[in-house]
């Protein structure tokens, strides 16, 4: 290479990096689209409405909620994949997208690990399993004996085949004989609506959607897939404590940007969005609604994730769901 192809070489490297700075020293100078992949009243649309206002207030600029249900979760996925990668796009990701699609369907139009990079978890809980009060089970054990007698009768709520309730109830059914029958769903609001109103009998969901119905009375906890009990719930057993162990229903929201976002963006974002998850108001509304809060750094949930892929893919395999 000649002295003045080296020299306009390195001219236009130092022009990329500078644009970079001036880029993340300026950013954000717009509104910040927040894709969740959820309809309203989700786990993941409330969490996701809850960071927002509070990273408006951190960021000095608009982040507005732009809710893509749909498709076990692909729809919202793909068009995060697909957005331009300058930090102006956001995703709710979560062991969905990026642990079970993989695992449930041969083809994607997005790729978990390649198109969507990792900022930080939002939030991590377990599935609660509830029923409407006119189900005559006040234990787990009773509900699963009761719908051995009445085949067909007790269909659960999920959204989309492959969802942390799908497998977990697939495993529940595996190891204890219980009939129960998947109602897919668009959204979890919808599903949560239609057990309150008794056209739905049992679900599984976390305590942030059911914990208000539990409350009221419009719903009834039977036990928590967890190793111990919630610290919002400390009345409901866990599984192993109801007489099924071995139940692991801990799932995971986080937040992700599509692959190729300026380092100095993500190192931006990740400085908010954890301060935003660790603000008093949001970690302790968190932590009321049965679940972890997050904050760690886009390493340490690339890791998580990656442990979290070979969990499901072995529970997977254990309940023999086929591919789609």
């Amino acid at each position: 290479m000649g002295h003045g192809r080296r020299v306009a070489l390195a001219a236009l490297c130092l022009a990329a990096v500078a644009q970079t700075a001036t880029h993340a020293q300026s950013y954000p100078a717009k509104l910040i689209r927040f894709i969740v992949p959820d309809g309203p009243g989700s786990v993941g649309d409330l969490r996701a409405r809850q960071l927002a206002t509070k990273l408006t207030e951190n960021l000095g600029q608009p982040v507005v909620v732009d809710n893509r249900p749909g498709a076990s979760f692909i729809v919202g996925a793909e068009a995060a994949a697909k957005a331009p990668p300058d930090g102006y796009t956001i995703f709710l990701g979560s062991t969905v997208t990026h642990s079970l699609n993989p695992l449930l369907f041969k083809s994607l139009p997005y790729r978990p690990s390649e198109d969507l990079t990792p900022v930080t978890m939002l939030s991590a809980g377990s599935l609660i399993m509830v029923v409407h009060p006119s189900v005559p089970a006040t234990s787990l054990r009773q509900l699963i004996e009761l719908s051995k007698s009445r085949p067909r009768e007790f269909g659960y709520g999920v959204v989309g085949l492959g969802s942390p309730q799908h497998l977990v109830m697939e495993q529940i059914k595996r190891e204890t004989g219980a009939q129960f029958t998947m109602v897919p769903y668009k959204s979890s609001g919808t599903f949560i609506q239609d057990l309150v109103g008794g056209h739905l009998p049992l679900t599984m969901s976390f305590w942030s959607l059911v914990g208000p119905h539990v409350k009221s009375g419009k719903m009834r906890a039977l036990a928590v897939a967890a190793t111990r009990r919630l610290e919002a719930a400390p009345d409901i057993p866990t599984f192993a404590e109801a007489g099924v162990p071995g139940i692991d229903g801990y799932a995971w929201q986080g937040i992700f940007v599509p692959a190729g976002t300026p380092r100095a963006v993500i190192s931006r974002l990740h400085a908010e969005i954890s301060r935003a998850i660790n603000s008093p108001e949001i970690r302790a509304n968190i932590i009321e609604t049965g679940a972890e809060p997050g904050g760690n750094s886009p390493e340490q949930f690339a890791g998580m994730i990656r442990a979290d892929q070979e969990k499901w893919r072995r529970l997977a395999g254990a309940v023999e769901l086929a591919q789609q």
